[in-house]
């Protein structure tokens, strides 16, 4: 295993392991609301602060899904290229897929700028949290199609 596999094994467990707590965090929010509304506790926010939980637990397993190829493939035409064409075909998916990954990444860098000081209601989160998850989960994904794209290529001149 390359120390740049391996680097990038380590960074996906730490967001598998993030996006693991932000489901138990979740999940905790959920039964508190629950439990705060049916007890009449009056605790506000529990929502916003599990829907920030949900943005951020999605967008840190899509980088890990990429790199293990464990992302849904829609691949019924390129089964039928021919071998030979296989890394070529591959590479222009992963070109296309960085091309829209990019997209969403400068978006949400132009949307943190635009709502800097902005706030969430009832409880203040900062908006740029928000935008801030598609930024580390895509990033990493940036990385991991990057290296995907060198090692297909690398493939192909052999």
């Amino acid at each position: 295993m390359t120390a740049s596999r391996l680097w990038f094994d380590r960074v996906a467990s730490l967001f598998y392991g993030l996006a693991a707590l932000s489901l138990l965090a979740i999940l905790a929010l959920m039964i508190a609301r629950v439990l705060s509304r049916n007890l009449g506790l009056g605790f506000s926010g529990l929502q916003i602060v599990a829907q920030l939980l949900e943005v951020w637990l999605a967008f840190l397993v899509v980088g890990g899904l990429a790199l293990d190829d464990g992302h849904i493939e829609i691949d019924y035409l390129s089964r039928r290229i021919p071998e030979r064409w296989q890394p070529i075909h591959d590479i222009l998916v992963s070109l296309v897929t960085l091309w829209a990954t990019a997209v969403v990444f400068f978006g949400s860098v132009q949307a943190i700028q635009r709502f800097a000081d902005s706030t969430s209601p009832v409880i203040d989160i900062p908006i740029p949290l928000y935008y801030l998850a598609p930024i580390v989960g895509l990033g990493f994904l940036i990385a991991v199609l990057v290296r995907r794209i060198v090692i297909d290529v690398q493939e192909v001149r052999a």
